[in-house]
């Protein structure tokens, strides 16, 4: 059994594939490749695969994180060169070393392009900089419910375009990108509209034990 950590971006129209999608093209990379994912164990067993956190629809990746157990033992190399020949367009590897866990993501970097008012998201950073709190609303079919911002996100960096800001995922839950954006309008009385977001990089700590597909992850 070889356990696999891959990094690889998701861009193009396959950021519109949702988390449970993008599982199945990974697993049919694999079958395609000639390499058998494992099962777990138990009355249903299920592909031993593993995406650290959920990529929401419609956002581009430089750096997701997967690991998956394999039967058989496989260089990291040889996984990721089969891979690459089977993978649809739009998903790349960038990465494979072996792993024994699933690394714990502790926060997410993104890159949001927006369109704004001159001088807007300017006032929105310097006046962001300056609360202890941002509250938004989150709605969702589950209902309604208000996440302070400021809570996940400290620090938010103006870029050409737009803004880039780190994400705190923790236990209790994370801030998305687009909230962080409605937050800095909120800030200024002023729009801000998002036309694009693109995570960059994800950050880890300790690592936590391997689970399967199944479990519904975090979106953030």
């Amino acid at each position: 059994m070889s356990t696999i950590e891959l990094r690889f971006a998701v861009t193009g129209r396959a950021r519109f594939l949702s988390h449970l999608e993008c599982v199945d093209v990974l697993l049919a990379a694999f079958r395609r490749a000639g390499m058998v994912v494992a099962l777990s164990e138990g009355m249903r067993p299920k592909p031993v695969i593993s995406l650290a956190v959920a990529r929401a629809v419609g956002v581009a990746s430089e750096d997701e994180l997967a690991t998956v157990d394999v039967v058989g033992e496989l260089a990291p190399e040889v996984v990721a060169r089969r891979l690459a020949a089977t993978l649809p367009r739009g998903i790349e590897i960038r990465s494979a070393r072996a792993s024994e866990r699933t690394p714990r993501v502790t926060s997410a970097r993104y890159r949001v392009l927006v369109d704004a008012a001159p001088g807007v998201l300017e006032a929105g950073i310097a006046a962001y900089e300056s609360v202890e709190s941002a509250l938004v609303e989150r709605r969702s079919p589950k209902g309604t419910k208000v996440v302070d911002v400021a809570q996940y996100a400290s620090a938010i960096e103006m870029v050409e375009g737009g803004f880039e800001v780190e994400v705190a995922i923790v236990q209790e839950g994370s801030a998305r990108p687009e909230e962080v954006a409605r937050a800095l309008a909120a800030l200024v009385g002023a729009e801000i509209t998002v036309r694009g977001i693109t995570r960059t990089a994800l950050r880890v700590g300790q690592p936590v034990a391997a689970t399967d597909a199944g479990p519904e992850q975090r979106d953030t």
